[in-house]
């Protein structure tokens, strides 16, 4: 509690600070007037005065100087209910205790599938278990990532229950190339290279990236390869083509993923992924939108004998128009056709069947959608949406969605929203192994949210939003009455969950940004790595070519499991960065779990100690 209060006094000392000087273009902070323009997910763009939603933009200069390896780190420092789950001091993994759990608002699961994290607009999941793959991802070419916290399946569709987390990518060819390499403890070495030309219309783009740690433990080992590139075409000033794709060969030993290992061989991992997508994008004063066409496709091998091959392929496409000053639709629709194939040659249950079943499966599933913006007066603006989404289990399901907002003449601003997300059973859920049940429905969730938020100042802001669940239908694998199988996935835990959200971003000087957030989360049943108090910070202090970055967060009341099994202990975590900027070289150290905190990722798993990396990035 004494940690709690301590985090509470710091948000008053910031929030008390009413700083007037003007933000200089080489901070790390980025603030977003009243009257910005925002893309949220690539589909929809409105004024942020307009928004009836928790929505958060974390810059792309914030992931390439603050992210170790994955863009996810940066949903979890910037968003006050965002918990992510790092179980070593490099990569995430797979499985249920790896595939970088991320929750927001008390919602994600064991992997991650109630949140639907979007490459450039497009869904990205593995086909088979449904959840995306962090390590995939990386935190290379990142421009942007977009936060939009509570159901969200009106626009968006499938997996998005707690919320959606968009990626989106672009080469910076205000350089040709850029070379980055780190070092640092538990035999941790990043090299990464970047080429970027722009030839009249044309532009092209190549990033290649390798990384490797021994671990912090035996047997936590992790290797990757990332390989990226692309063109795009400026066909004239609406329309703009965008062909990209990559591969990603990564390997790991991961002793979180729960298996007993009585012969110290490890529970190691070979997996490949690749993904591409094809979009044209038209911008034009009344009309913003994209077609696309994107496929995901894998390999993956366990130490265990178990092998899959995954795939998904979509189509999308997605208009936004502002029909006049008062009125604005947004309207779209979506086609993703997604399955594979697992088996084990080495399990076997008594009577000599597989336990891994070896037939192949697949599902399609399609959706449309339309949203109404709707202003009667400067200061007031309405919306409402609606989706059908067809699935050919078949589960079919209606996702509406309503919001007000009200604008002061101050900057004041507050909104309203009723919101309902939905995600279908994965196909391992359905069909893999014998705690398999192909009867399963949709989860679904219901959420009504009510917030805030105030420019107080040119120099600062603070958003307040308090919001309550309503989710229903829960897939959860439960012990049968007359085993075998010992469990079985079934539709029934239902859970009642609200919270509280602050976040206060304030420029104190004029070359020194604070951020603090504090995330209060009644979970519920839905215990399992869902906090109930979160307390996160940011200082970034620059000054010429130097640079400071202090950020960490307090965590207490976690669980590793639900229904409050498997108690964790509260921990803080404070990371430490200092950087210069020589000419185009850019030399850093980073100081990571500096107070080398002892902590628990999971019972009996410590998450990693004291971590120094040295490194430097050159631009040319």
């Amino acid at each position: 509690m004494r940690r709690i209060l301590i985090a509470i006094l710091l948000i008053g000392s910031f929030s008390g600070i009413h700083a007037r000087q003007q933000q200089s273009a080489d901070t790390l902070a980025v603030f977003t007037s009243r009257d910005s323009i925002v893309v949220i997910g690539n589909r929809i763009a409105t004024s942020v005065r307009n928004l009836a939603y928790s929505y958060q933009i974390v810059s792309g200069e914030m992931v390439q100087q603050l992210s170790g390896h994955s863009a996810l780190e940066m949903v979890d420092l910037n968003f006050p209910s965002a918990y992510v789950l790092e179980n070593k001091a490099l990569g995430y993994g797979v499985g249920r205790e790896g595939a970088g759990i991320l929750n927001l608002r008390g919602i994600g699961g064991k992997p991650n599938t109630g949140v639907l994290v979007l490459l450039n607009g497009h869904p990205d999941f593995m086909g088979i278990f449904g959840h995306p793959l962090p390590d995939v991802y990386g935190n290379e070419d990142i421009e942007r990532i977009e936060i939009l916290a509570g159901p969200s399946s009106t626009v968006f569709g499938d997996h998005a229950m707690g919320g959606v987390v968009n990626l989106v990518t672009a080469p910076q060819f205000k350089h040709l190339a850029r070379v980055r390499a780190e070092f640092g403890s538990f035999g941790t070495q990043i090299f990464s290279v970047a080429l970027q030309k722009k030839i009249a219309k044309n532009g092209l783009f190549f990033t290649a990236r390798k990384q490797k740690s021994d671990g912090h433990i035996s047997q936590t080992s992790f290797e990757s390869l990332h390989l990226q590139g692309g063109w795009q075409y400026q066909i004239n000033t609406a329309w703009k083509l965008l062909v990209q794709g990559r591969y990603v060969p990564y390997q790991f030993d991961d002793p979180a993923r729960g298996e007993v290992d009585r012969l110290n061989l490890g529970a190691y991992a070979k997996i490949k992924r690749g993904t591409a997508e094809i979009s044209l994008q038209n911008n034009t004063q009344k009309w913003k939108g994209a077609f696309q066409l994107y496929a995901n496709a894998g390999h993956h091998e366990f130490y265990d004998g178990f092998k899959s091959d995954d795939f998904s392929y979509g189509f999308s496409a997605y208009q936004f128009m502002q029909y006049s000053g008062a009125l604005a639709f947004a309207g779209g629709m979506d086609v993703i056709y997604y399955g594979g194939k697992a088996k084990n040659d080495f399990a076997k249950l008594p009577n000599g069947a597989p336990i891994v079943n070896p037939d192949a499966h697949d599902l399609t599933s399609a959706g449309v959608y339309g949203v109404v913006f709707y202003t009667p007066l400067p200061q007031v603006n309405l919306k409402a949406g609606l989706r059908y989404q067809y699935n050919s289990l078949p589960l079919n399901q209606i996702s509406p969605f309503l919001g007000a907002s009200y604008t002061m003449a101050n900057g004041l601003h507050f909104y309203l929203n009723y919101q309902t997300g939905f995600r279908a059973p994965t196909l391992m859920e359905l069909y893999l192994f014998p705690s398999a049940n192909p009867e399963l429905k949709n989860e679904k969730v219901q959420s009504v949210e009510l917030g805030t938020s105030f420019a107080y100042s040119k120099s600062g802001q603070v958003r307040v939003a308090l919001f309550k669940n309503k989710v229903r239908d829960l897939i959860q694998a439960l012990p049968t009455l007359t085993p075998p199988p010992p469990t079985r996935f079934v539709n029934g835990p239902q859970s009642d969950q609200w919270g509280v959200e602050v976040l206060i971003k304030q420029k104190v000087l004029s070359n020194l940004f604070a951020q603090i957030g504090y995330g209060f989360l009644e979970p519920d049943l839905l215990t399992a790595y869902n906090p109930k108090h979160q307390i996160k910070y940011l200082l970034s202090y620059q000054k010429e070519r130097y640079y400071l970055n202090v950020y960490g967060k307090f965590v207490q009341k976690l669980y590793a499991g639900n229904n409050e099994t498997l108690p964790l202990p509260d921990y803080h975590l404070l990371n430490v960065q200092a950087g210069v900027n020589v000419f185009n070289l850019d030399l850093f150290v980073r100081l990571l779990n500096a107070l080398d905190e002892n902590y628990l990722s999971r019972p009996d798993f410590p998450a990693p100690g004291r971590q120094v990396r040295v490194g430097f990035t050159f631009r040319l």
